[in-house]
Order: C-alpha cells, then sequence, then structure tokens
C-alpha cells in the first residue's frame, strides 16, 4: 500500500492537492455534548445507562454538583485535536478519589469498563459501529497520561468552584441538624515538598540552601522554614550524631528547611458527621503562616455567608490583627 507521504512529496502533485489530501487525516470530529449531563434526570438517560448500576450511582453522587456554572476553559481552538473539556475530567478525578485509585491509569482503565460511567461523566463521544452503545470508549477517552497533564494545567479556579459547592451543599444538608455550622473553625498549615534534588540527602548539592539559586526542577517553588524553635531544647532529645563517625545516607535529615510550598486550611468540625475544609490556599514555602490568615479567613467568610466567631489556631498566627 503506497503511503500518501509518497503522493504529497511527488513532483508533479501541486500545493493545493496536498492540503486536499491532508484534509481528512488532520481532525478527528468529536461528537461535542454538554459537560452536564450530570444534571439529568433518570427520564432523559438513555436505556444503556440506566442498566449500569456504576453510571447510576455516581449520577446521584455528583449529580447534587451545580455543574452549568462550571468554570470551563474556551473549547473553540484553532488546534488539530480537540480539547477536553475541564469538567468531566474533574467529575472523573471526583470518582478517582472516591473509587481511592491511586495512579490515573487505575481510572483509566476503570471508565473503559464503565463506558456508561463515561457517557454520563461529560466526555466527548467518538462514535463506533461495532460498539453497542454506537461510540468508542478507547478512543473518547484521553490518555492515562494526558489524565496527568491536565490535573497538572488545572486552573486553580475549578478547584475553588468545587469548594464553594461543597460548603453550599453543606449548609443545605445540615440546616435541619446542626444550629453552629462553621462557627467555630480551626486554620493550619502543612507543608509541601518541592520533587527537586536540593531536598534529596543523597545528592551533593551546593549551596542547597541558598535562598538566591533557585532550583532548576521547579521554577515556582521557594525555600522556607518548616519549624523554628525558640525555646530551649528538651533533655530527652538524642545527642547529636558525632562528626568523626560515618552516618548511612537513609539516616540523614535535610532539617527543618526545605524547597516547596505550604498549604493552608481552613476546617470545621461537625459532632458524629466529620470534619469539613472551609477554605484552602496554597502558597510558596518562604511565606510565613501568618499571611495565610487574612485570605483564608475572607473566603471562609464569603462561603459561609458571615464570620466565623470562634478559632484554634496554633502560636503562629499570635498578632495583633488575628484577634482584632
Amino acid at each position: 500500500m503506497t503511503s500518501l507521504a509518497h503522493y504529497t512529496s511527488f513532483p508533479g502533485v501541486q500545493q493545493s492537492h496536498r492540503v486536499r489530501l491532508r484534509l481528512p487525516f488532520r481532525r478527528k470530529e468529536a461528537v461535542q455534548s454538554p459537560p452536564c449531563r450530570l444534571a439529568l434526570g433518570p427520564t432523559e438517560l438513555p436505556r444503556f445507562v440506566r442498566q449500569s448500576a456504576v453510571a447510576m450511582r455516581y449520577l446521584y453522587l455528583l449529580g447534587t454538583l451545580d455543574w452549568t456554572r462550571f468554570p470551563e476553559r474556551h473549547l473553540n481552538t484553532p488546534w488539530t485535536m480537540s480539547p477536553v473539556p475541564f469538567a468531566p475530567f474533574v467529575a472523573a478525578c471526583l470518582v478517582k478519589l472516591n473509587e481511592q485509585f491511586v495512579y490515573m491509569s487505575q481510572l483509566h482503565d476503570y471508565l473503559l469498563e464503565h463506558p456508561a460511567l463515561t457517557w454520563v461523566l461529560g466526555f466527548p463521544l467518538l462514535p463506533s459501529r461495532p460498539s453497542i452503545w454506537c461510540t468508542s470508549p478507547q478512543a473518547s477517552l484521553p490518555t492515562a497520561r494526558h489524565f496527568t497533564r491536565m490535573l497538572r494545567k488545572l486552573p486553580n479556579a475549578a478547584s475553588q468552584y468545587l469548594l464553594d459547592e461543597t460548603v453550599r451543599l453543606l449548609q443545605a444538608e445540615l440546616s435541619t441538624e446542626v444550629n453552629n455550622f462553621g462557627h467555630a473553625v480551626s486554620l493550619d498549615t502543612k507543608h509541601i515538598i518541592a520533587w527537586v534534588r536540593e531536598n534529596n540527602p543523597k545528592d551533593y548539592v551546593k549551596d542547597r540552601y541558598d535562598k538566591t539559586k533557585q532550583p532548576s526542577g521547579d521554577p515556582d517553588c521557594r525555600l522556607g522554614c518548616k519549624r523554628r524553635r525558640n525555646q530551649r531544647a528538651s533533655s530527652k532529645e538524642p545527642p547529636p550524631t558525632p562528626r568523626d563517625n560515618p552516618v548511612p545516607a537513609n539516616t540523614i535529615s535535610v532539617g527543618e528547611y526545605y524547597w516547596g510550598y505550604a498549604s493552608g486550611v481552613v476546617a470545621t468540625k461537625v459532632p458524629d458527621w466529620g470534619e469539613f475544609v472551609l477554605a484552602e490556599l496554597t502558597l510558596p514555602f518562604d511565606q510565613p503562616d501568618v499571611a495565610y490568615f487574612d485570605p483564608l479567613m475572607a473566603e471562609t467568610e464569603r462561603r459561609l455567608g458571615f464570620r466565623p466567631q470562634y478559632g484554634a489556631f496554633d502560636a503562629a498566627y499570635d498578632a495583633f490583627y488575628v484577634y482584632g
């Protein structure tokens, strides 16, 4: 069989002919559909979806979120391949969390095993005659590698919108059960170590903790202090390792300084229900803990509709404007 490149490179074929030959192979026309199939009622669903217990379970679980106002990205692009909407991908990530999958490949295989769930989540489907559903799940889904790439590029507005909807649903659900939801909150930060060689104690790096030398593996991370004490160390702590004896590499500690980020979270606890996140903010690690207070409390007040009356914070938030 003669390849297309043989004809397009033939001297007698003009440029217009080459373009005409390439056009049928440039784009896969997907059946575009709105990413809000989770909002459909049972009577609006196809038969193959109603017969899938997995698809119906996630329809009732995720359909309560308002997907019609999800901040979707612009899909009308001049790219060769049509972009995958973010809303179906975010819904698939929620499936991944609920199924406790560790890898994106597990999620990808799970969606292939349940084509009806793929349809419910809102992925653009490609037609396929041999399939009993007239679609091809393998061709309709992005690869597991592309799932990982989309997770890295997911805009923060999409995640914040899901948190907005979660708090809204919690308030609606607990309005008849709890009278003081969100009145008492707690705030704390957790370090996120960057995946750079400067954080690896087994890798020799000159000037490991020089904040002016940005790691090449992560241009956005910053050097920060994880823990610092201004009190005398307890006598129960083990003595430092002598300098004249060799120390195994797996026992070497990086110390209290890392390159990375910190995630601040405001949470509230409801007895007999659990603990729920009300606001989240991630900043580079060079920011102090007290810098998280104002933006996190502002987001908490916006979502709850009122200012919490009580708060539990550690010593890092001991500032005059926190008490005010």
